[in-house]
């Protein structure tokens, strides 16, 4: 048995907030409102969160508002949406000339290359002629433009502007909360995870300086790739003693893990790990769609990608959920519930007279677009309705 687990006479309970965009917003707010009414948020240490979730995530620790205001805010950052303040931080803000720039001195050369050096290694396959080390040369010169502004950093300075002002990764309100903002490097396909007390990834080690804008870290977590280009930034780190300063390329935190739980997990290597807790309890907030109807013959390229990115994510946390069992039957957890959007109705304990059924949810889509009032209430119901259950059969001990 994990031995932090047996010394402690108080549960460490620990939240984590699934990927989904708006879906996940609109969620995760349901399930918030049913654990505050059950009076378990108060009893969260840490808060671990991912793409959408990442955005509510943020907002409940560091806004320091009583609930029903934290929750009046979501409200109207759903109804509103962020693609509008997106479109006038890409045209009207500071991003405006960086974006510009970006464009002409780096995506162009950048096209130009690619293209170039496609067609050399087309003639080394036909015809043998050496081409291979003006391709290499060619793959250098792309990955070394410099990239000023995007769609991601017109994202961050949104968020900036309209719900996390100045705010800093250290600078959490909620008394006695720890949160973990997790993203994915693409440059060494592994988890990095901005934390309120430290940040950084295994292979990096830690970034030095912690003084990292909030909505750079909810902004990188959230860049889902069909739609956002990865942010990047360079870091000063801090491992085995060296200190190195390190380009980083962050995506959405879902292509690493979409649940956010592997960094609650028990047993994480001490010598590696960034972020490390002596967890008791997980509850799981899953926004994902669950099984998929079969009714859809996804052939071409963005429907093909899409359902390749949801079926990986599927086999992942159907991965990372067996792990959790294993835990709580080996004694390393005391216990854990998943609250889960994609829910088969006719698997849950019981039902309430008014569930919302998963149909009427599980195709909403996962960008930021506005919500309606009436989609983001059945999508908070089932939220709320799906914790009290989860909560009643899983979490009535803590």
């Amino acid at each position: 048995m994990n031995s932090a687990i047996a010394e402690s006479s108080q549960p460490f309970v620990t939240l984590a907030l699934s990927g989904g965009g708006s879906r996940a917003i609109a969620f995760h707010l349901g399930c918030l409102r049913a654990l505050h009414d059950r009076g378990l948020l108060e009893k969260v240490k840490v808060v671990s969160t991912v793409s959408g979730g990442s955005v509510i995530g943020a907002c409940f620790a560091y806004w320091g508002v009583e609930f029903a205001e934290f929750d009046r805010r979501i409200v109207r950052i759903l109804r509103k949406g962020f693609n509008k303040s997106i479109a006038r931080s890409v045209f009207f803000s500071q991003e405006t000339p960086k974006i510009m720039a970006t464009l002409l001195c780096t995506a162009v050369p950048t096209l130009v290359l690619g293209t170039v050096r496609n067609g050399l290694r087309l003639i080394r396959i036909i015809t043998g002629l050496p081409t291979r080390k003006t391709e290499n040369w060619m793959t250098f010169m792309s990955q070394s433009l410099p990239i000023w502004g995007s769609l991601t950093t017109a994202f961050e300075n949104a968020l900036q502007r309209n719900v996390f002002g100045n705010t800093m990764l250290p600078d959490v309100k909620r008394p006695g909360v720890e949160v973990v903002i997790n993203a994915c490097d693409l440059r060494t396909g592994t988890a990095f995870r901005f934390g309120s007390q430290a940040s950084g990834g295994w292979r990096y080690g830690r970034i030095t300086e912690n003084n990292i804008p909030l909505a750079k870290a909810v902004a990188a977590s959230a860049a889902f790739p069909l739609m956002l280009p990865p942010l990047v930034d360079e870091f000063r780190f801090e491992r085995a003693g060296a200190i190195a300063v390190e380009k980083v390329v962050l995506t959405d935190g879902g292509v690493f893990d979409n649940l956010g739980v592997a960094v609650l997990e028990p047993g994480r290597d001490s010598g590696a790990s960034i972020n490390r807790f002596p967890t008791t309890h997980i509850i799981s907030l899953n926004a994902g769609p669950g099984q998929v109807s079969g009714d859809t013959s996804p052939f071409w390229w963005l429907s093909r990608v899409r359902q390749s990115f949801e079926t990986v994510h599927r086999k992942v946390q159907d991965s990372a959920y067996s792990r959790l069992h294993r835990y709580v039957k080996s004694g390393e957890l005391k216990g854990f519930g998943m609250v889960y959007l994609g829910q088969i109705d006719g698997r849950l304990p019981y039902q309430p007279d008014n569930l919302v059924p998963r149909e009427a949810v599980r195709d909403y889509p996962t960008n930021f677009a506005s919500m309606a009032q009436n989609d983001l209430d059945k999508l908070a119901l089932r939220g709320e309705q799906l914790t009290q259950i989860i909560v009643d059969r899983y979490l009535s001990h803590i």
